[in-house]
């Protein structure tokens, strides 16, 4: 079945001329304009000329390896959603897509050779219902509109034998007035692109803070969490506006959590010192996101003053049947104790991992084991349900 949008664009980097007719054929069954190249030489010069919405990229090319292509991209400000393609082991494909993410880069999925046409057509018709489909024009009015609402995910802490809702991590949604409630990978590519990525951050953190008020004066003392962008720490003014956000709605700092992603914070330590330090001073909780996914150095996390720690989803949905998964959450959360930060886990989604997190002694979670993001009043309806429900658990394991 043909895709609606008619102006996908797929760029296949393949040196294998079979596997670039294979996936050329398949693309354009579901309606692409589908290019090939098998040489990296012409690479940059037919990105620009061709400027694809999807690109599909084989590690293993010669000359220049995808390695490579992938710093192309980034210094190329790519926007284009990638599906990196290898006969590689799979442990390789996850290195390189960790890499392009970290390079800010939009990967869309990963494919390991000989690939199926079932899950090269899913790959395909998953990219292009993630790209260009929304221009900046769209997103703007958004904003000005009251298009954007705030959902709430739990977050749950381990204290005194049980596990309890403690806070939420604020996640922005879009009610779009035709496609419905929008996530928000559909459009965060957009808003750092265009620079409506502060817009788009004070609106939440401003939306988060009232929310916080409401529930602090009813007597529910809730810590919420506002992921910021690289942008925001290059703003020496951020730390004044939030503080008046705060003050405005008397909501205490440490009642409010900032979540930066490690290969944000990591990119100019010595700059983002200065607002870091601002927003301690006003006692702003600091958690760096996605930890283990990055490249930092455990120098860098020594010296900026972050409070919470989260381990990235990849590792925790792993948990506990993954060797190399415990192994890395548990050292994670024993480095983070020994440096005085709180270790959340982000990605629960069985039992099991919640249990293998509190035998480490991990400090927070969040995931779909406890709740999906929703709106502020369901949020407030499930607290007492999930907590009794972990109270019971921890019961029946006595």
């Amino acid at each position: 079945m043909p895709l609606l949008n008619a102006k996908d664009r797929l760029m296949i980097v393949d040196d294998e001329p079979k596997f670039c007719a294979f996936a050329k054929k398949a693309a354009a069954q579901l309606g692409f304009d589908a290019q090939c190249l098998t040489d990296s030489a012409r690479f940059l010069e037919v990105l620009r000329s061709f400027s694809p919405s999807v690109l599909m990229l084989d590690l293993k090319m010669p000359g220049r390896d995808g390695i490579q292509l992938l710093q192309n991209l980034k210094d190329d400000r790519c926007s284009a959603r990638i599906i990196l393609v290898s006969g590689m082991d799979q442990r390789t494909l996850n290195t390189a897509e960790k890499l392009a993410r970290s390079h800010g880069l939009a990967v869309s999925g990963v494919l390991q050779k000989p690939v199926r046409l079932a899950e090269l057509r899913s790959a395909l018709q998953s990219a292009a219902s993630n790209s260009g489909r929304y221009a900046r024009a769209d997103l703007g009015k958004a904003i000005t509109a009251d298009e954007l609402v705030v959902h709430y995910q739990p977050k749950i802490t381990y204290n005194n034998g049980r596990w309890a809702v403690c806070g939420a991590e604020a996640l922005v949604r879009w009610k779009h007035p035709t496609d419905g409630l929008v996530m928000p990978g559909e459009f965060l590519a957009i808003a750092e692109e265009s620079n409506l990525i502060g817009s788009l951050t004070d609106f939440v953190i401003q939306t988060a803070v009232r929310q916080l008020s409401s529930w602090l004066k009813r007597g529910m003392d809730l810590n919420v969490a506002v992921n910021i962008s690289a942008t925001s720490i290059d703003d020496l003014e951020f730390p004044d506006r939030l503080n008046k956000v705060l003050e405005d709605n008397e909501v205490p700092g440490s009642n409010l959590t900032l979540e930066l992603t490690e290969s944000a914070a990591m990119a100019d330590p010595s700059n983002a010192i200065d607002v870091f330090l601002r927003l301690r001073i006003n006692d702003v909780v600091l958690a760096i996101d996605d930890f283990g996914t990055g490249f930092s150095s455990l120098k860098q996390l020594y010296e900026l003053p972050f409070d919470e720690l989260k381990i990235d989803r990849a590792f925790v949905t792993e948990l506990p049947g993954d060797v190399e998964a415990r192994a890395i959450v548990r050292a994670t959360v024993d480095m983070a104790h020994a440096l005085n930060m709180t270790v959340c886990a982000e990605g629960v989604e069985t039992s099991g991992a919640l249990e293998y997190l509190e035998s480490v002694k991990c400090d927070r979670a969040q995931g779909y084991l406890i709740s999906r993001a929703v709106s502020a009043a369901e949020f407030e309806r499930l607290i007492g349900p999930w907590s009794d429900q972990a109270l019971h658990r921890a019961a029946s394991r006595a």
